[in-house]
């Protein structure tokens, strides 16, 4: 198992320090970087911090609570669709921070009622939101406070699990599978300027998403047949302009058996895992774009050459890296954070990262966050390594 040589040179170089879940703290703590300055990889640790990765160019970073040894948090996290704001979700609820700075701004406490977790998570240009729960969806906005507005799938529907945004703020659009697997999945979108939902449109029932076009003309949504193994994987395309009328239906590229994903698709590609292999297919042609193999465990893994496995991926929208979490297969160790270029594959910079639950990469590429879920949790807001 090798990594590129472009690899050996990136900031961020692999290097983990024993000792990474040993900080105790209690509450959740702010730290800011002085503009344009970020502290030393190598300094120690305050009281209250878990070690960032060294290289990481952070921009600021909040540390949260500290999760049982044997049960691992999960979270979610996004940027708003003019990058100014972002989202973390987990089963205390969800916030949202300033981008800039890191300072809160929202925050909604998890529901009462046990299974009603949020299991996606968007945030609008407007300063709403969305929160998708089993069988509908919440709408919050961050300057008033008060029961939000919810909107409720047509007919019986599992968890929601995906939102968009539309880039002005006026639609929101979420997907869900139906009771069973072998019906379409619904895609439901709102028209938040009257408050109703206006079309409810079809797509596949497994690895839902959900997006606007840059330009807002267009809702593209995953049509999927397949959970993992074999199948393929598609996308449908609804005309913002001409009431949802379906302008596109792409059947999918044919994956290899024994694949597993799609963990992340745009209107062009999709990533995935194979044999080792990250993988990146073409959606129209099914063509293979790359396949690279997945980097080594960090230098602290119990084994040097333990099996990896592709856990996270995210996409910039207007950006040329992907981004992906790869950790060991026997949880010996450190995961890395792993970012390539979109157009070969090739590997700009690793960050060893212990339990990393969730990661979002900016509308214009630039800045990345991540949360984690082991230890003493933390999220982190940071530039990409150019």
């Amino acid at each position: 198992m090798s990594v590129p040589a472009v690899a050996l040179n990136a900031p961020g170089a692999r290097r983990w320090r024993r000792g990474l879940l040993a900080a105790p703290a209690f509450t959740f703590t702010l730290i800011l970087a002085v503009a344009g300055v970020v502290a030393p990889a190598g300094a120690e640790p305050g009281p209250r911090q878990v070690p960032l990765p060294p290289g990481l160019a952070s921009v600021w970073r909040v540390d949260g609570r500290k999760v049982d040894t044997f049960s691992a948090a999960w979270s979610l996290a996004t940027f708003s669709t003019d990058g100014k704001l972002v989202g973390v979700a987990d089963d205390g609820g969800a916030r949202v921070y300033d981008a800039s700075d890191g300072r809160l701004v929202r925050m909604v406490p998890a529901p009462y009622s046990t299974g009603q977790f949020a299991f996606s998570l968007a945030l609008s240009s407007t300063g709403l939101v969305a929160l998708g729960r089993v069988g509908g969806v919440e709408v919050y906005s961050i300057d008033e406070r008060g029961e939000p507005l919810k909107f409720f799938c047509g007919g019986i529907c599992g968890p929601v699990s995906a939102l968009a945004f539309s880039p002005n703020g006026a639609w929101l659009a979420s997907q869900a599978a139906r009771s069973t697997l072998e019906a379409p999945g619904l895609v439901n979108v709102v028209d938040l300027r009257e408050g109703v939902r206006t079309a409810e449109l079809e797509a596949s029932a497994t690895r839902a998403g959900v997006m606007f076009a840059a330009d807002g003309g267009a809702l593209i949504a995953a049509n999927v047949t397949r959970i993992d193994g074999t199948g393929t994987f598609g996308m449908r395309r609804f005309s913002t302009a001409a009431a949802w009328r379906r302008t596109r239906d792409v059947a999918g590229a044919q994956v290899p058996r024994g694949s597993v994903g799609p963990y992340a698709f745009n209107e062009r590609v999709a990533a995935y895992a194979f044999r080792g292999n990250v993988e990146l297919r073409d959606i129209a042609t099914g063509a293979l774009v790359w396949a690279r193999p997945f980097v080594p465990p960090g230098l602290d893994s119990a084994t040097e050459d333990a099996a990896m496995k592709l856990e996270i991926v995210a996409f910039a929208p207007r950006g040329d890296l992907m981004l992906g979490y790869e950790s060991p297969v026997d949880s010996g160790g450190p995961g890395a954070l792993v970012l390539r270029r979109m157009a070969d594959g090739d590997v700009v910079a690793v960050y060893d990262v212990v339990g990393l639950s969730a990661l979002a990469i900016a509308p214009d590429g630039e800045r990345f966050m991540y949360s984690t879920g082991v230890g003493r949790t933390y999220t982190v807001l940071a530039r990409v390594p150019r």
